[in-house]
């Protein structure tokens, strides 16, 4: 199921969802036959082995709304700047190797950007001609995904310990606190 929320405040909804077993193949080539398949809203893929959930991708547009809203946005676009939040990095370089889709990409999180919830919703099921079977619960956590995720992100088993709530909800709460903070690191 594809998750649709409205970006707070802005004039932005973002639809999150994930596909598994797909061919990426080429990522510029990837990249374009997404984009043809939707030319009207904006898009970002990521590596769906490093998010922690559909929040960790809507938090991250939250903030890359935000930041561009403030004027505070490093990139030129909102999408690449969703990226670098998610990523829990200010260089847009490390951010496409930390999470962004690579020739070794098989599961896919894809985020949507548009302007109405019928258009973000509408485009996951367009692009699922051109990526294959939505299937979300790539967007899940798992023992081996959380391993992976603590050594992306950097966190510790005592960060994780002074959470509260289960170890995989900790971890997607301080993923997005990383993401949340890059602006105080640049």
């Amino acid at each position: 199921m594809v998750h649709t929320a409205e970006v707070g405040g802005a004039d932005w909804y973002v639809s999150i969802g994930g596909f598994r077993d797909v061919s990426v193949g080429e990522v510029d080539g990837f990249i374009s036959r997404v984009r043809d398949a939707l030319p009207d809203v904006r898009f970002q893929a990521f590596d769906a082995d490093r998010v922690a959930g559909w929040r960790h991708l809507f938090f991250a547009a939250v903030n890359a709304v935000g930041a561009f809203k403030g004027g505070r946005g490093i990139s030129r676009s909102l999408e690449v700047e969703a990226l670098l939040y998610a990523s829990c990095r200010d260089q847009i370089s490390q951010a496409f190797e930390v999470v962004g889709v690579s020739e070794r990409t098989v599961n896919v999180a894809l985020l949507v950007l548009g302007e109405s919830p019928e258009e973000t919703k509408r485009a996951f099921t367009v692009v699922s001609n051109v990526i294959g079977e939505p299937d979300d619960s790539v967007l899940e956590i798992s023992v081996e995904k959380r391993v992976e995720l603590k050594t992306v992100f950097g966190v510790s088993d005592e960060e994780l310990g002074a959470v509260r709530g289960p170890a995989e909800e900790a971890l997607t709460k301080l993923i997005v606190e990383r993401g949340a903070l890059l602006p105080l690191r640049r």
